[in-house]
């Protein structure tokens, strides 16, 4: 198999020819299925793509489903069924609380542009912030903290850190070894001008900041390592100083944002020392 139909496969699919629900009414059946799931809670659409649960003191919240969404959007008619039983299995089980541990900590690299959007969305709605442990990977990334559940993930709260007893200066660390110790394996795909790193299928983008992956890869380039992380799932990487290369990881990344369930950027970053800039 070749880089690209790779690439591709780990992505989940094309268009369906069969659009589906609209965005309201897939809200609505969303909620429906969730209240089936959960029958304790209280759910209700808050909006657009967009539901709010309440349930005990340490359950519920607000639930976002642009990408279920998407992703719905994305699949044949016959595969929808089980996507979608997936997802409302893991709402159900965010609505019944969570016992965090410091082992459970791990880090998401996000665009930075989704903090802000999740924020606005939440005002938009006339809803309190909603806090969450986060620090700049670069002026385009964020590292976000959260809590790995069964079926979710929950992000992590300064309140909630400061119960974990979690210093902030130990708090990368110990996440990146909580993720190191999670992954069943990390594989690396080496084409003939781009690399492209594989693992779960949830946290590839997060492995930028495993120092010592990057370290090994980079003793077999002649120049900086360049990266890309156009989509949560897809981490790919090219030789700095081969400029083809560097323009088919380009293009890569511009056409795999785009199809993307759980998009990121197309930008591109080097790596100098321990850190990943814009390019």
């Amino acid at each position: 198999m070749g880089l690209f139909s790779a690439v591709r496969a780990l992505l989940r699919g094309g268009r369906g020819e069969d659009a589906g629900l609209a965005p309201a009414a897939f809200s609505e059946d969303m909620a429906r299925r969730v209240r089936a799931a959960a029958p304790d809670a209280q759910v209700r659409v808050a909006g657009e793509l967009e539901l709010e649960i309440a349930s005990g003191p340490d359950g519920g919240g607000r639930i976002y489903l642009e990408n279920a969404y998407r992703m719905y959007r994305g699949l044949a008619p016959a595969e929808r069924e089980e996507m979608i039983e997936r997802f409302v299995r893991s709402f159900a089980d965010a609505t019944r609380g969570f016992e965090p541990t410091r082992e459970a900590i791990i880090p998401i690299v996000k665009d930075r542009a989704w903090l802000d959007e999740i924020e606005a969305s939440v005002r938009a709605q006339g809803g309190e912030s909603q806090a969450k442990v986060f620090e700049p990977l670069n002026d385009h990334l964020a590292v976000v903290y959260a809590i790995d559940t069964p079926h979710n993930i929950a992000y992590l709260s300064p309140g909630m850190l400061e119960t974990l007893g979690v210093e902030r200066a130990e708090l990368r660390a110990l996440a990146v070894r909580n993720l190191r110790g999670l992954l069943p394996g990390i594989e690396v795909q080496r084409g003939e001008k781009l690399g492209m790193v594989v693992a779960d299928g949830n946290y590839e983008a997060s492995l930028l900041l495993f120092d010592d992956l990057w370290a090994r890869e980079g003793e077999r380039l002649r120049g900086a390592m360049v990266a890309a992380v156009p989509a949560r799932d897809l981490l790919l990487f090219a030789d700095g100083a081969d400029a083809d290369a560097v323009a088919q990881l380009q293009d890569l990344a511009t056409r795999m944002r785009v199809e993307a369930t759980y998009a990121l950027t197309d930008r591109l970053f080097v790596r100098k020392g321990e850190d990943w800039r814009p390019r």
